[in-house]
């Protein structure tokens, strides 16, 4: 499975989070007539995703199975207080000569340490840039006291840039979130392989509304990765 553009992500930060950051399968398209079943693991320096803090470092597992145009898969992470565990699958096809993808996202955590995110995604690679859109999005928080359950609507939406347009090895990705939660990003990012290993570098910006804690809004961060799939 590959990003659209990029990665991831991958985009800049999907698409350089190891091995393009299958986690992130909402932003991927797998090769036309590929199939059978893959595995990669990841670390990054500090996890950030949509411009929003998760941990000071991570670990990451995932598996995938691609069956011609179909995708369906899982990845796993350690974030500061517990698991982040992603379930996704979706459909790649074609419309009037572009790759494009439409799928469902899931995104759990164990231990209280966030609430759940559910998703639908649509996206395509026009060459010169790709569109990922999380769309109709659902984010379900549970009150740790009287363990009511709120439901906040939004969208996301990324537009990358790849640099080899420009004659430059560096991705551009503006990332924003619309509806109940807030925010945008810019992120610069790199990526290249060696001996078989994914190493990434990202330098992202996000905006003083940013969606998270107070601490990590109007941040300029930096991240290092390393991915390897088998």
């Amino acid at each position: 499975m590959r990003k659209l553009i990029k990665s991831s992500l991958s985009v800049a930060l999907a698409a350089l989070m190891s091995v393009s950051m299958l986690s992130h399968a909402g932003e991927a398209v797998a090769e036309e007539g590929s199939s059978g079943v893959s595995y990669n693991i990841g670390y990054m320096s500090e996890y950030w995703y949509r411009g929003v803090y998760q941990a000071e470092s991570s670990v990451s597992f995932g598996a995938d199975m691609e069956m011609g145009s179909m995708y369906i898969g899982t990845w796993w992470a350690d974030v500061d207080n517990g698991v982040e565990y992603d379930i996704y699958a979706g459909y790649n096809f074609e419309l009037m000569g572009v790759p494009m993808y439409a799928g469902y996202t899931g995104y759990f955590y164990s231990d209280n340490f966030d609430g759940d995110y559910q998703e639908l995604n649509i996206g395509g690679d026009f060459g010169f840039m790709s569109v990922d859109a999380a769309v109709n999005g659902v984010y379900d928080s549970v009150d740790s006291s009287s363990k009511a359950i709120t439901s906040q609507g939004y969208q996301h939406y990324t537009i990358t840039v790849p640099g080899l347009m420009m004659g430059m090895p560096i991705d551009y990705s503006y990332q924003t979130f619309t509806g109940e939660l807030t925010g945008f990003t810019h992120e610069l990012s790199y990526g290249t392989t060696v001996s078989g290993v994914d190493v990434g570098l990202t330098l992202g910006k996000n905006s003083d509304d940013s969606t998270g804690d107070a601490a990590n809004k109007d941040t300029t961060y930096a991240n290092f990765t390393l991915g390897y799939s088998f």
